[in-house]
């Protein structure tokens, strides 16, 4: 039977620190290790970055406040991305170089 500290060493293995919080994130094939949360930051923005230039008649509509289910949740998203990212940035510039 496993002690709590191996339990707690195990759930640490399998999970990745984030905003002071662990989070289970994917592991896809042919991917080693878990995807990291800036990794996944940038597949989001990187997403709403090309429908905003090759769909911009879309994007206003989607942005829409009036009109549009998701331009708070899109809104929400993006201030969100303004305050986490500078700090995941450092946090993954100081992970790679300790």
């Amino acid at each position: 039977m496993a002690t709590g500290d191996e339990r707690l060493a195990h759930l640490r293995a399998m999970t990745r620190s984030y905003r002071g919080d662990r989070y289970f994130l994917p592991v896809l094939p042919p991917m080693k290790q878990e995807l990291h949360p800036l990794m996944a930051w940038w597949a989001v923005l990187y997403a709403l970055s090309m429908l905003f230039r090759y769909q911009p008649a879309k994007w206003k509509l989607l942005i829409n406040v009036d009109g549009s289910q998701y331009a708070v949740p899109i809104e929400q998203l993006l201030e969100r991305a303004i305050n986490h990212l500078p700090v995941l940035i450092a946090d993954a510039i100081t992970e790679v170089s300790t």
